[in-house]
């Protein structure tokens, strides 16, 4: 997907949550739905292992700092409506 006026490859991440599977996928297409880049980073060593509880099944959810707000009230609103 291309971003107008914004270099994903020199933008600074910002990590907006730290959920677990199948949550990081639910709300990195949320995100995606509004238009804001988004960035799974899973932990290495979990994804090595197999692991998907704990804190080495963690996923954190990133966003461009420029979107950085914005995703995070998306995100406010979600949990307000859901459990996850």
């Amino acid at each position: 997907m291309h971003y107008p006026g914004l270099d994903l490859s020199k933008s600074a991440w910002e990590v907006i949550a730290t959920v677990s599977p199948p949550d990081d996928l639910v709300l990195e297409s949320l995100i995606q739905s509004f238009g804001i880049p988004v960035k799974l980073i899973h932990e290495s060593i979990g994804s090595v292992f197999g692991l998907s509880i704990g804190p080495l099944g963690e996923v954190k959810i990133a966003v461009p700092e420029a979107y950085a707000e914005e995703a995070k009230q998306l995100l406010q609103a979600e949990l307000e409506k859901t459990d996850l």
